[in-house]
């Protein structure tokens, strides 16, 4: 522990016992470690969020708390999760680039932390901005620093004073946002290695589904019959919202069981065309069906997933297949 840390713990007690200011270092030890304890047990990540928020407001006798992710591609901060000191969650998706903001872009690039008072002449006019539209007195912005990397940012406002903080907060506060920066990078980890483990089930469900279909589609005895069955397989197979298939000026449609997102983690989707609308996501996958082309055109609730795009254009090519075999006349 340095000096300068003793000197100001034995001032804040009000007494120059040097053992009464390391007893006060060890009490703020053991809130670094029953903190990094709570924080670090959440995994889900909203969960971690709301905690992350709890702690800092708590710690810091604060109101407010806005956790940021950053993107270093496109130097942009988005808003994640905004709580405030009673553990309510405000609706907040604000995004930003750097060059907006100069007060973040400092923890950002020099991985500092920054305290905005409202009345403060010198303060970036942008933050001060929102902070008079917000009713702010003091802003503290901490980096969330991870492998030497910023990712994010921790905002701490209070509603009702502007503020000094003493070295003993910000070592506190600097502590407790490098223990949230960890803990987002850990409760992202955990969400892959989850979203990819219902990925695998969900594809070899959907493939399970279409090895069963294809007998289905060989027994139908026209082309409707046969564009309806790819339809509803499609649709079925890969849980989605909708299902049309056309060929050679006919068409059919299927709805899907649940609407769901389909096999696999968000992504874009490989091998066929895919297109996101105001509400949903659709991919189409063709097939050669004689002289034309079988068309699918599948819409999801949410982007598609891995394989997904190729198992549609298997189910394509399935039904190409079947038409072909329909006696001619």
């Amino acid at each position: 522990m340095k000096q300068e840390d003793i000197d100001e713990l034995t001032h804040l007690i009000g007494g120059s016992n040097h053992l009464a200011a390391r007893l006060a270092r060890e009490r703020e030890l053991e809130t670094l470690v029953e903190t990094a304890i709570v924080v670090s047990s959440r995994l889900e990540v909203p969960e971690l969020l709301r905690e992350i928020a709890k702690q800092m407001t708590t710690l810091l006798d604060a109101h407010m708390c806005v956790i940021s992710e950053y993107d270093p591609s496109t130097r942009t901060v988005s808003v994640q999760a905004e709580y405030d000191d009673l553990g309510n969650r405000t609706v907040d998706t604000m995004t930003y680039t750097l060059s907006q903001f100069p007060m973040a872009r400092k923890a950002i690039e020099d991985h500092e932390s920054v305290t905005v008072n409202v009345s403060d002449l010198h303060a970036d006019a942008a933050e001060v901005a929102i902070m008079r539209r917000d009713a702010d007195k003091c802003l503290l912005i901490l980096p969330m620093i991870h492998q030497g990397q910023a990712i994010g940012l921790l905002e701490v406002l209070d509603h009702q004073r502007e503020r000094r903080f003493s070295r003993q907060e910000m070592r506190l506060a600097n502590a407790l946002a490098g223990q949230a920066a960890v803990a987002m990078h850990n409760a992202k980890l955990f969400a892959q290695l989850k979203r990819s483990d219902q990925d695998v089930l969900a594809l070899r469900h959907a493939i399970e589904a279409i090895a069963a279909g294809h007998a289905t589609l060989l027994s139908q005895a026209s082309p409707t019959a046969v564009l309806q069955a790819a339809a509803d397989l499609a649709a079925q197979a890969l849980d989605a919202v909708s299902c049309v298939a056309g060929c050679n000026g006919v068409s059919a449609g299927a709805t899907g069981a649940s609407g769901g997102g389909g096999a696999g983690a968000p992504g874009a989707a490989s091998g066929a065309g895919a297109t996101q609308t105001d509400t949903a996501f659709v991919i189409v996958s063709t097939a050669p069906c004689g002289e034309s082309r079988l068309a699918l055109t599948l819409t999801l609730s949410r982007a598609a997933g891995e394989g997904q795009a190729e198992l549609l254009g298997l189910i394509a090519a399935m039904a190409a297949g079947a038409l072909a075999g329909l006696p001619a006349g």
